[in-house]
């Protein structure tokens, strides 16, 4: 005989708890009595005009304010060429002269030696090399003597 018969054949399978009469019809009622009114639900607002045109503000004000920030970086970190009044056809323009355009299209696969003796092929004198780069030397350094040999 399994466990559970004993038990069963002992103590039986009505249980000890019994609900009262007429509990389920009444309990109902109990309940809602005890709980708080329902609250009505909130009436919609009228939108003020500033509250419609409020993000709209916001987003504007965002876009100003990376518009300046963008200005101001600009201006602190010395970019120059590109603005308003540059377009990119003056840009296009300026990429397509000869002159501009060789050094930006030089190919970057070269070695340091290989580009070394490509410019000092291309120059004869210190002179050359500064009227191409609009570079000047420092004072110290304009009477040293550079031999390329050829």
């Amino acid at each position: 005989m399994k466990e559970e018969d004993k038990i069963i054949e002992r103590f039986g399978k009505k249980g000890p708890w019994r609900v009262p009469e007429g509990y389920f019809e009444s309990v109902r009622a109990e309940i809602e009595a005890k709980l708080p009114a329902y609250p009505e639900e909130p009436k919609a607002q009228d939108l003020s005009v500033w509250m419609r045109m409020r993000p709209y503000v916001y987003l504007a004000a965002m876009f100003a304010g990376i518009w300046l920030m963008m200005s101001v970086f600009h201006r602190a970190g010395g970019i120059g060429g590109i603005n308003l009044d540059n377009p990119p056809e003056q840009i296009a323009q300026i990429l397509s002269d000869r002159e501009v355009s060789e050094p930006l299209l030089m190919s970057t696969s070269l070695s340091d030696v290989d580009l070394l003796d490509e410019i000092s092929g291309n120059y004869q004198s210190m002179e050359d090399f500064e009227e191409d780069f609009g570079y000047d030397l420092e004072p110290e350094f304009e009477n040293i003597d550079v031999e390329i040999d050829q």
